[in-house]
């Protein structure tokens, strides 16, 4: 469970004075379970590529080729977030440990000189930092979503300023329930819930009368070409028509993982394909 800790203000009664007194209170709320994101930074790292595939490789499913596409995807989420615990780690901690190091190195450099064998290592600490750089760099660009090689980089306060407006913009705080707002996680929850749940309700009669409406049609070669077998160089250029950083669907997997992937998981989408082009449905998956 995710646990957020914040300060939030909160204005009390004037009284006499002819300010507002303000109190401020650190408040934790647990808002359940961080959902899955892939990370762009991942992709820099050595040897995501083998360990993606070796993963992949290991799983097996059952039943239709688009639920196995589904389980399988859903077990490589498991592994992912396992991974970036134990192996890709805290990028900021990463970094101060390579700059503590360099910096013992520089101070062993100033009282006497260091062996060729202590060179190297510190070359490879600067290796290692610029990789840990460009991670860094690669994560706050996915955060911030804007267009940051455009407008500036990541120094300028243009960049930090996105980045904490989308950060704000995007937060839910609260809701009003019977006139009273609430700001209980649980509530905030089932309020949202009851609300996306009224909007996509379906009705039995849209009120859509059609009877007298022509058509366009298709010519008889097109209308052919329309139920024919999806080639996989087809498949290949939708995907790579697609913004690497959007995901495609609510299992936070975007364009980027699944181009860098594609040779791994490509036998497993076209059979997919091919299994809702033949049956025409795609079954209920979300649970």
């Amino acid at each position: 469970m995710q646990k957020w800790p914040m300060c939030k203000q909160y204005v009390q009664r004037r009284e006499v004075s002819d300010h507002s007194a303000l109190m401020i209170k650190c408040v934790h709320k647990d808002w359940g379970p961080k959902p899955f994101r892939s990370i762009d930074a991942w992709l820099l790292e050595t040897g995501f590529s083998g360990m993606v595939e070796e993963k992949w490789r290991s799983y097996e499913g059952q039943g239709s080729a688009i639920k196995v596409l589904k389980d399988k995807l859903k077990l490589l989420k498991v592994d992912l977030k396992i991974w970036n615990k134990d192996v890709f780690g805290n990028l900021d901690s990463s970094k101060q440990s390579l700059l503590q190091d360099m910096e013992n190195l520089d101070c062993q450099d100033n009282q006497e000189c260091l062996e060729e064998s202590q060179r190297k290592l510190r070359s490879d600490l600067v290796r290692k930092l610029w990789e840990v750089d460009a991670k860094i760099e690669s994560l706050l660009r996915q955060k911030a979503r804007a267009n940051w090689l455009k407008f500036g980089d990541s120094c300028t306060s243009f960049f930090h300023s996105s980045l904490r407006w989308r950060r704000i913009r995007n937060e839910v705080k609260g809701v009003e329930v019977g006139g009273v707002r609430c700001e209980e996680p649980s509530t905030v929850r089932l309020e949202a819930k009851k609300l996306f749940e009224s909007r996509f309700k379906a009705i039995k009669d849209f009120g859509l009368r059609l009877e007298a409406v022509e058509f366009k049609f298709l010519l008889p070669d097109v209308s052919r070409s329309m139920i024919e077998a999806f080639t996989e160089e087809e498949i290949k250029k939708a995907v790579w028509q697609c913004e690497g950083t959007k995901s495609p669907g609510p299992d936070g997997f975007n364009f980027n993982f699944i181009k860098k992937s594609w040779n791994t998981l490509k036998p497993d989408f076209i059979a997919a394909l091919k299994c809702f082009q033949e049956t025409g449905v795609i079954p209920m998956l979300h649970s």
